[in-house]
């Protein structure tokens, strides 16, 4: 007597347990088996001899792979709420038959992701709310601002394949257009997988005052992520007075960018003289070296929308 006729002759529930089991068994095997050349050929294992169990695990493979792709098929769900799909949550391979493409995220849900990230990263990037929505696509160019769109676009693409690409210094009067081209090449970058940082330099000198004056170490925080983000855009540079002190602040978080060539973007309402007045030269040397002087020579926009109101 066998352990499983032990079980059943001890356990009478066992027993029906046991033979109910064993006859789904047998109607799955003889399943498979009608089937054979079908599982073969989807799953690419040829001619061999299987044995019943792995026949067995081999048609619950198909199964199941043919079960999602008629979900796939059939798809209700958007880039937005795909997530809840569960065949986005397919994380352990139980069965060894399953072949890899079972285990892909489809295109939509990749997009998904690919909407987080981005959205993450922005929101860690330090942008204020009024610029997050600011795109290329937005950003509506006349014969003043067409080619500082196109080379903020170009700056992008060449970040893509070169992390050490030459920067962009945005130099225009207020209300060109500037900051609403520095937020696209962020959200660009973004797409990209390039995780920038928005630092507006008023607030940046404001804050590094406040922290030096109260000893918080907040300075510190904020100057070292900005001296290794993966790209650093200064929004308004020159727009406040720095003090020597501050100076030598911006000239070690420019220095150290500078020699690690990272990439940088700058807006600027002041011409070259003024930026050295204002940074000293020697920060203004490395600056002009790491980036691309593009001159923007347009009216306010802002000023020009108020009035047609």
């Amino acid at each position: 007597m066998d352990f499983l006729e032990m079980v059943m002759k001890k356990n009478p529930s066992m027993r029906h347990i046991l033979i109910t089991e064993r006859k789904k068994r047998e109607a799955r095997l003889a399943e498979a088996k009608d089937h054979l050349g079908e599982i073969q050929e989807a799953l690419g294992l040829g001619n061999g001899n299987l044995s019943d169990d792995d026949l067995i695990e081999a048609a619950e493979a198909v199964k199941l792979m043919n079960k999602k792709a008629d979900a796939c098929k059939n798809c209700q769900y958007t880039v937005e709420n795909c997530d809840t799909c569960k065949y986005t949550k397919i994380a352990v391979r139980e069965n060894r038959y399953l072949r890899d493409e079972y285990f892909f995220p489809c295109r939509k849900y990749r997009m998904h992701r690919k909407l987080w990230e981005i959205s993450k990263m922005m929101n860690a990037s330090g942008l204020g709310e009024r610029f997050k929505q600011r795109r290329f696509d937005t950003f509506k160019p006349d014969s003043d601002t067409v080619v500082a769109k196109r080379e903020a676009e170009q700056f992008c693409a060449a970040l893509q394949s070169n992390p050490k690409a030459t920067g962009l210094m945005l130099v225009g009067p207020y209300g060109c257009g500037k900051t609403h081209l520095a937020a696209a090449i962020l959200y660009r970058c973004a797409e990209l997988g390039v995780a920038g940082m928005f630092v507006v330099m008023p607030e940046l000198l404001t804050r590094i005052r406040k922290s030096y004056r109260t000893g918080d170490g907040k300075a510190e925080e904020v100057i070292d992520a900005a001296k290794n983000a993966k790209l650093l855009i200064l929004d308004d540079l020159g727009a406040e007075k720095a003090s020597e002190w501050v100076k030598e602040q911006l000239y070690m978080l420019i220095n150290y960018r500078y020699e690690h060539m990272l990439p940088i973007v700058i807006t600027t309402n002041n011409s070259g003289a003024e930026l050295d007045k204002e940074l000293g030269r020697r920060t203004l040397s490395r600056l002009v070296e790491m980036t691309k002087p593009v001159k923007i020579h347009a009216s306010d926009y802002r000023m020009k929308l108020a009035a047609s109101r």
